[in-house]
């Protein structure tokens, strides 16, 4: 009798060997692939950054390129001693008189009326009650859009997922359309700055404030989205801003916009590698009932673009659900 024999032993024992070699070894060549293929897309990305194809505004000679222009990190503390070059240049704006030649960025606070500056920009404040988004993540890119973002975008939309872009536009033809292509996805756009430069933007509310007009007016060109949210360069705490924060915060409350920080950094910016990442978000994520992760979208965050679909399904697999930043939503803040 064959079954329950020896002979019957053996080749069940062979057989389940022979399984523990195989499946290991297809499920190998599959990440590989899968690996590969995201690999592929990277350097194809790579060489559009390099060549500058991607730039389809050379009139404005006072951009730069992605990887030059919107490099610094968002930590909750910046430490960094220097500051990015202006990838746009400032609106023209009326400065009240002065009896010196020193730039208005130097003027004290006090003697700059903030309500006469920019009178079209004023948002609608939301006064409800916060929605209950326990066991909710919030996915934030800063620094974007990049050539980066069309990856990121359809992985988001392969997993039906929402974001949230803190953006940093150019007077670009090309952010305009990666704009649009964020709107029309369904995510949300929040202001994050237009120079990224601490120094400049920091020196005073008003500074700031032609800072964020700039960045305001061409997400609502390219868009017709009012931008209501938004993310300091930096977080709100910060080496820069300490002298300026609390004047910056209670003005543009006044104007109606709400800011954001992050309770789980990716720490993307300092260059971590696809296993660093995603242990270092799904180890601080899920602590949290809702983590809102910052993730950079410039084109010298390819990690981020391999890795995101992956947090996405792990995140998943833990039972969350996955939403955008909105006034509605109880933001995160320092302090």
């Amino acid at each position: 009798m064959y079954f329950g024999s020896v002979r019957f032993f053996k080749h069940l024992i062979l057989t389940v060997v022979a399984l523990l070699i195989i499946v290991p070894t297809i499920l190998c060549i599959i990440l590989l692939c899968d690996n590969n293929s995201k690999s592929a897309e990277i350097d194809r990305l790579n060489s559009i950054i390099a060549s500058g194809e991607y730039k389809t505004d050379t009139s404005d000679t006072s951009s730069v390129t992605e990887s030059s222009g919107i490099t610094d990190s968002d930590k909750e503390t910046s430490s960094e001693s220097s500051t990015t070059e202006a990838i746009t240049e400032e609106p023209e704006t009326s400065a009240p008189e002065t009896t010196t030649e020193e730039p208005e960025t130097s003027i004290p606070s006090q003697q700059v009326d903030l309500t006469v500056l920019y009178e079209d920009m004023y948002v609608t404040p939301y006064t409800g009650e916060y929605i209950n988004d326990d066991n909710t993540v919030y996915l934030t890119f800063d620094d974007g859009p990049s050539v980066l973002t069309e990856n990121i975008l359809m992985y988001l939309r392969q997993e039906n997922v929402k974001a949230t872009f803190f953006v940093v536009p150019e007077d670009a033809e090309y952010c305009r359309i990666l704009l649009r292509k964020i709107a029309a996805d369904g995510h949300t756009i929040g202001i994050h700055t237009a120079s990224h430069d601490y120094e400049k933007i920091y020196s005073s509310p008003e500074a700031f404030l032609d800072d964020f007009y700039n960045a305001y007016s061409l997400v609502y060109e390219a868009t017709g989205i009012k931008a209501d949210i938004y993310r300091f360069a930096g977080g709100s705490i910060n080496d820069y801003n300490e002298d300026v924060r609390e004047d910056i915060i209670a003005e543009m409350s006044r104007r109606g916009f709400q800011y954001f920080d992050w309770n789980v950094d990716s720490n993307d910016w300092q260059g971590y590698n696809w296993t660093q990442l995603y242990n270092s978000v799904l180890s601080d994520a899920s602590e949290l009932s809702t983590p809102v992760i910052l993730f950079h979208d410039t084109g010298m965050r390819e990690n981020t673009v391999l890795v995101i679909e992956d947090i996405i399904k792990a995140l998943k697999n833990k039972g969350y659900q996955f939403g955008s930043l909105s006034q509605k939503t109880e933001p995160i803040q320092f302090g």
